[in-house]
This record gives structure tokens, sequence and C-alpha cells, in this order.
């Protein structure tokens, strides 16, 4: 068995991976740095899979978050097609599944989160996509081009797709599975899109959306069973509706894979435990991105990020830590979407929502609206903007300064008025 010492040890090929790369090089230039990642491919951008890159508008060479010329000139190993698959804390030592042993002296682990798959009867037939990886993206497109060309006709031309998942994800793909010319049936358990962290507002201006432009939302109707000859061709619902399709899509959530923990004293729940400055419960052991669930003080609890941005932030300062800087991540959760050209933002915590103040007029034909979560307390926890980037920074702030909302029930709902603020941020 081969073995080999660096100063640093990234595991994991995504953003945060190559963002803590980043910023080690620019505390340390010196110091022996290897970067590992299970995929053969060297770190890109995930999030635009499921929105411009399936849509064709974006190119594969466009989604890499840094050059190959990079690496070498700033001397990184890059470890690409590899796994980590076993970790001794004890003897500060990496063993990849090629046999080769790393050691180090100081630890990333940014493995990001891996697709839940389906449950559901016929859930192991082909034409039964995921999406997480740009092959995952590539497979996809292959089965739209099929579809245009060879599958069922409908008013706009062929290729219909059924799209497992009313989430973020499952949402945005179907919004560009119907751009790339696919007649799209979204299923969803709950309500409306999005019902885990938007409200009523925000979930009847989506479904509008999704109507408008030809989508047939399947609300509060499970899958049942997934049937067809030798592949996916039908969905069956909970109500015994039947969905015809030529291929299915499933986006039902994530969860981080934790077995490169296993045996060891790392402190996990649904993803490792970091403090704010992104450290682990042992020294010199750190974790970001999709993996990590960061010490969030605002609300007083461990926080798993929930965007790319998220992701490249938690990574750069996991990565100046590692190089002895002595940075705290003091960033609001967040997601940002795009569904038909419309902007969408949310910032806090969706699970202390009670109720919800609507600021402005969620109309359907041009909606630019803000949805403001109160707390039990009556203090603000989420925010949702729609169309509404002109008032963005200061709804982030309604949340950093946990505005009471006594009292101010009328100034936060009409939007020809400042909000209620202590020190308003300039744009």
């Amino acid at each position: 068995m081969s073995k080999l010492h660096v100063k640093y040890l990234l595991v994991g090929g995504g953003i945060a991976s190559s963002e803590a790369a980043r910023a080690i090089r620019a505390r340390d230039p010196r110091g022996d740095l290897m970067l590992v990642g299970q995929e053969i491919n060297r770190p890109y951008f995930r999030a635009p899979l499921s929105k411009s890159f399936l849509t064709g508008h974006l190119k594969r060479e466009s989604l890499f978050t840094l050059s190959p010329d990079w690496f070498v000139q700033h001397d990184v190993q890059l470890r690409t097609g590899r796994r980590v698959s076993h970790l001794d804390i004890a003897r500060t030592s990496a063993t990849l599944d090629s046999g080769e042993e790393i050691s180090f002296d100081k630890l990333l682990l940014a493995i990001g989160s891996m697709p839940n798959n389906l449950r559901a009867a016929g859930a192991d037939l082909p034409n039964l996509f995921y999406l997480r990886t740009i092959d995952d993206a590539e497979r996809l497109l292959h089965a739209v081009e099929t579809a245009r060309k060879l599958g069922r006709a409908h008013d706009k031309g062929r290729g219909r797709a059924a799209v497992i998942g009313g989430g973020l994800l499952g949402v945005e793909i179907a919004a560009s599975l119907c751009e790339a010319g696919i007649a799209v049936d979204l299923i969803m358990s709950r309500d409306y899109p999005w019902g885990k962290i938007v409200g009523d507002a925000t979930g009847r201006c989506l479904t509008n959306l999704l109507e408008t432009r030809g989508i047939k939302i399947h609300s509060a109707n499970p899958v049942r069973v997934l049937e067809g000859d030798g592949r996916v061709q039908r969905v069956r619902l909970a109500d015994g509706q039947s969905v015809d399709c030529d291929f299915a899509v499933a986006a039902v959530g994530t969860h981080v894979n934790m077995d490169i923990l296993r045996a060891t004293p790392i402190a996990a729940e649904n993803a490792i435990l970091v403090n704010d400055h992104c450290e682990s419960n042992i020294p010199n052991i750190f974790a970001a991105g999709d993996c990590a669930a960061a010490r969030d003080e605002l609300f007083g609890k461990h926080r798993i990020p929930s965007a790319c941005d998220t992701a490249a932030d938690t990574g750069q300062i996991a990565g100046a830590n590692i190089a002895g800087g002595h940075f705290r991540y003091e960033g609001l959760s967040r997601f940002d979407s795009q569904i038909f050209g419309l902007g969408i933002s949310g910032w806090g915590e969706a699970k202390l929502v009670d109720r919800r103040i609507i600021r402005g007029t969620p109309t359907a034909d041009s909606p630019n609206f803000a949805e403001i979560g109160i707390a039990k307390d009556g203090r603000i926890a989420q925010v949702i903007a729609i169309g509404h980037c002109r008032e963005d920074r200061q709804l982030q702030e309604l949340i950093r300064q946990r505005v009471k909302v006594e009292g101010n029930e009328q100034i936060l709902s009409d939007a020809n008025q400042p909000l209620p603020l202590g020190d308003t941020p300039q744009i």
C-alpha cells in the first residue's frame, strides 16, 4: 500500500472544496494540498444543472469552478474518480478506494449530499432519472432529445415527462423541461409547489406560473406505482389516476452519505455538526457545503446550507480557517431560484413560521411581492421575495435584526412605506 502525506486534504469535488482550495492558497501558497473527488470531473457548479444547463443555454465547459491550469499553477494535487473509503482520525489518515493511504495535518470534508431514492413500486424501472451530477444531467438531456423525436405527441410537439416532487429542484426541472419543449406533469404530495418552505401566497403564485406555461400539476396526490413495458411509461397516482410519460424524473429530497464517518468520533446528525468557524468537534477537521450543519447563532441551531452560494461561503471560510484564519460564518440560510424568468429568493427559517404577512400585491400577471413569515414569539423568521429585488437587502435585515412585528403590521404590508429597520442598509 502506497502512503503519502499532505498538509491539507480536501475530500469532495464540489464548489465548497474548490472555494476552500482557493482560500487556502490565498493564505498558504506552498503547503501540500490535495483535493479528492469521487466524480471523474473536476469541481463544478451544480445549481445550473436543473436550469440553464438542462435548457441548453449553458454548455458543459461553463460549469467548472476552476480551469485545469489553476490546479497545476497553484500546485494542487487533484484526484478525481477516487473515493475515501476509510478515515482513521487517531492516525490522521484517509484511505482511498484505490488502496492509497493519505496522511494529513488538516482535513476538510465537503462530500455533498445524494438524492433520495423514490419509494414506490416500479422505481427500479429504466427511464426513471435523478439529477445531481453532470452525468445525470447529460443522461436526462439524452432522454429529452429522444422523447422530442420519438415520444408521445402533444399540442406543441412530442415528448412527455412526469416530474415527481414539488420542492425546489422538482419545480426547476419541470420548468426547464417545459422550456425544452416537453409536456410536463408535476406530481407532488403537498397542496402547492414548495409547500415545505413557503406559504399560501407564494404557493398560489407558483401554481399559476407553472399552469400558465402548460405544466399540469397533480397536488396532494403522491405516486403509488411506476408502470411500463420494460421502462417507465406510466405513473399511477394515489387516487388511481394514470399519467402517461416517456420518462420520469424523481426529485424527492437529499441526504448526506455518512459512511465516511463510521467508527470516527466526528459529531453528526443528519449532517456533520460544525461551529461558526466550520470546524467539527475534532480539532483540525472541518466540514463545508451540503454535508455540514453550521451553527446558526441567530436561531440557536445547526443548519444545513440550502444554496450554492452558502456552500461557496462555507467553503471559503473553512479554507481560510484551515490555513490559520479566524473567520466566522454569519450568513443567513437562503435559497435562490428562477422559474420561467421570475426570480425568487428566500431567507431565514421556514420551520419557525407561525403566520405570514404579504408585502405588495401578488398579482397573477406580474408578481412582485414579499411573504414575511412571523414566528410564535412575534419576530420575523423568514422572508420569501418574488420578483422583489428592489428591497432584497432590507428584507434580509428584517431577519438579521429579528424585527418584532407587533405595531409594524401596516408598515410591513405596505410596499410604499420603508421597512421598519434599525440601520437600514444602503443599496
